[in-house]
């Protein structure tokens, strides 16, 4: 499949290049060859497991809430609860004033279906 794929992509870049067109920038040929592709629909979900739905909370919560702020909140942990995720961090010292990033995540397809930071 990425042999046909490959041979896809650089079939339309000759084509266009052939046609006295720019070259078509790598990014642009993929999104192209992707059109109409079937995904993958893992059993499990792409969420399948405590482990993943952690990492997910935490490069989530550290593009919104800082590197700094969410090193202080590790670990992180995560339950599930149906079909969603709930992902948080833990409060140093235990019994502190103040919170933690709170996300839930949905198992089957990995969305972020809410995040708030609590006081």
């Amino acid at each position: 499949m990425r042999l046909v794929r490959s041979g896809f992509l650089l079939l339309l870049a000759g084509c266009l290049l052939a046609m006295g067109q720019q070259r078509m920038d790598e990014w642009e040929a993929l999104e192209i060859s992707l059109r109409g592709a079937k995904s993958i629909h893992p059993k499990n979900g792409f969420v399948p497991d405590e482990t993943t739905a952690v990492r997910i909370g935490e490069a989530a919560a550290t593009a919104q809430y800082g590197e700094k702020t969410v090193s202080e909140e590790k670990p992180f942990h995560a339950r599930l609860y149906g079909n969603t995720w709930i992902v948080k961090g833990t409060l140093h010292p235990q019994g502190a004033d103040g919170g933690t990033a709170v996300m839930k995540i949905n198992k089957t397809d990995g969305r972020i279906l809410f995040m708030t930071h609590q006081k």
